[in-house]
């Protein structure tokens, strides 16, 4: 009498817990990509933001700060209401200050407006506090960690016309 066959025995015995095995070790590097490729779209949301805001300010700055025929840039209470109207653009999306900013944690103080009369030139900077996505730092293999924050900046710089 021959004895009876079992559904794990052979060659399949041996690759039992295989594919588990397998799975541990390939998952945290899968994991590893996923969040990559999530915080970096993330990074490239806001960049692609922050840079159109900052272009669209200095744009509108440029178009409006020559005063009459003489071709002089603004000066005193003019510019500074210009300036304004420039930070609160490249902050909220609107001349008035209005409404959300365009980007979390982005605010007027972070914005610089400046002229140099004698090329013409308006420069309008923005330094933005970029948060990762997965908190302020991220583990590394060597035990430490790697930090995610770091301050974004963009600057534009036109010529008034």
């Amino acid at each position: 009498m021959r004895a009876p066959v079992t559904a794990m025995s052979g060659p399949r015995r041996r690759q039992s817990g295989l594919a588990m095995v397998e799975f541990v070790l390939a998952a945290p590097v899968l994991l590893l990509l996923l969040f990559t490729s999530v915080e970096f779209g993330h990074y490239l949301i806001e960049y692609s933001t922050l840079s159109s805001a900052v272009r669209d300010a200095t744009r509108y700055i440029a178009g409006q700060a020559l005063s009459g025929q003489a071709g002089v840039l603004l000066q005193g209470a003019a510019w500074t209401t210009l300036a304004t109207e420039g930070q609160n653009l490249a902050v909220y999306g609107n001349k008035a200050g209005t409404g959300t900013a365009l980007l979390p944690s982005l605010s007027i103080s972070q914005v610089t407006v400046t002229q140099d009369a004698a090329t013409n030139n308006v420069t309008v900077t923005a330094a933005y506090p970029y948060q990762s996505l997965f908190g302020a730092a991220m583990p590394d293999f060597m035990g430490g960690s790697v930090a995610t924050n770091f301050t974004l900046t963009i600057s534009t710089v036109m010529r008034a016309l």
